[in-house]
């Protein structure tokens, strides 16, 4: 009894010990974090007001469907004529052209340009709206990674809850493409060293450089297996493609813009993601808008993180056919949306390290996992049949917010067979639709 007790009180202040040289580790972290990071662009800190996307048709033989592009010119004669209208366009209303992308999934050329701070915005985007060459004009949105700097403690391994070591018998999401449209991902990490299938930059003037959000949202999804260190991804199996299109601030703060994602956003598209991640959220996009039509008729899973500061919880989560995913912590939301881990999350962090982060980011990067999964299960299923067999249960029926996704009972009921954790439920089980309300 003497020796039982004396085990207990040590197995006690190990834990303790073990919960103060995280938090340590972590406070440090927090006031590192004020420094700026390497390469991290000024100029981008607070993107200027008078910033417009002006889009140009592209001759309609030029459009091909069924052509891989991801964004460079050598293959359009006509470059330099729509090169040249830019300029005309440029000169004409007093602009000042910075940046261009080809966009032929669209079938428009995206030229970036900033205004005279005197001229009146609206009504350029109407002048220029009337011009035959424009296929149309918007301003430039900012958008924001949902993650949270919450107390991080107790520490609480969430994957326990998914019964990750069974699922892995029956899937890891082998061959599966995930594409993490965020800040730059850490690919050399020990717990991410061959995950990386490519790595992008989309943020112009900067290099490409391994940063907090965008590292914790790869590791979530696809962290290394059986290594013997840090962390396991929910679909260890699968490769990210590491599309920088957000870079980090002071504080840890997270920004992209609609330039940046829409970049990003087509690569993915015409590289071939499987799933795309999307741990941000602003204000409805014309030109985003766009592109995540163009890849869910291309059967791509989008995921996004939901905003619990808006009601609709912001864009893109908000967009019809998003998979929109919350942590437990949000009160109200209108529209279906699904809820997953996303409290003290263990996951790797730049510089070779692990930390705990808390937030929505990291409830879609989980969903984003399953995806991975279920994508290597039934490579071929459509979105309606995937959100058909997506199966919730609650916690507490008289709480909206309590129902949470069921792993298991997901994957079972997709392959059906019993892949995990095959006992009895102890909650409600239900089938519930997660298409977002517009």
């Amino acid at each position: 009894m003497t020796l039982l007790l004396w085990g207990n009180y040590f197995k006690f202040y190990l834990n303790r010990l073990f919960v103060i040289l995280v938090a340590g580790a972590i406070f440090f972290q927090a006031n590192a974090e004020d420094i700026v990071q390497p390469g991290q662009p000024a100029h981008m800190s607070q993107p200027k007001h008078h910033t417009l996307l002006i889009m140009l048709h592209l001759p309609t033989p030029h459009f091909r469907p069924d052509v891989s592009y991801s964004g460079n010119y050598t293959n359009d004669a006509n470059r330099t004529a729509r090169h040249r209208i830019a300029e005309e366009l440029a000169r004409t209303h007093g602009l000042k052209l910075v940046e261009n992308w080809p966009m032929p999934i669209l079938n428009v050329d995206c030229y970036l340009m900033e205004e005279n701070e005197d001229a009146s915005e609206q009504s350029l985007i109407e002048l220029l709206s009337k011009d035959p060459r424009v296929a149309w004009v918007q301003t430039v949105s900012n958008f924001d990674a949902q993650s949270s700097n919450d107390p991080l403690f107790p520490i609480q391994p969430a994957t326990k809850y998914w019964h990750l070591d069974e699922v892995r018998k029956t899937a890891t999401g082998s061959h599966v493409l995930v594409a993490v449209v965020d800040s730059g991902v850490e690919f050399n990490h020990p717990d991410l060293d061959g995950q990386i299938s490519v790595k992008e930059n989309f943020v112009d003037g900067t290099s490409y450089v391994g940063e907090n959000h965008g590292t914790g949202v790869a590791g979530v999804i696809a962290a290394r297996a059986g290594n013997g260190v840090g962390v396991e991804g929910v679909a260890p199996g699968t490769k990210i493609m590491a599309l920088r299109a957000c870079w980090q601030e002071r504080q840890n703060k997270t920004r992209c813009n609609s330039f940046t994602l829409g970049k990003a956003l087509n690569y993915a598209v015409t590289q071939g993601a499987q799933v795309i991640n999307l741990s941000l959220s602003g204000p409805p996009d014309r030109l985003l808008k766009q592109l995540l039509d163009v890849a869910m008729t291309r059967n791509i899973k989008i995921v996004g993180a939901i905003d619990p500061t808006q009601a609709d919880g912001g864009f893109p989560a908000s967009y019809p056919g998003v998979f929109a995913v919350t942590d437990h912590t949000i009160k109200s939301f209108n529209g279906n949306f699904m809820i997953a881990p996303g409290r003290d999350i263990p996951t790797t962090a730049p510089g070779a390290r692990w930390n705990l982060v808390s937030g929505s980011s990291y409830s879609a990067a989980h969903i984003s996992g399953m995806m991975a999964l279920l994508s290597e299960l039934r490579p071929s299923a459509s979105l309606e049949k995937i959100r058909a067999n997506l199966v919730f249960y609650s916690v507490d029926p008289t709480i909206p917010s309590s129902r949470q996704i069921d792993f298991c009972a997901t994957i079972d009921k997709f392959i059906h067979k019993c892949a995990c954790a095959c006992e009895n439920p102890k909650h409600p089980v239900e089938s519930v639709s997660v298409v977002s309300s517009p």
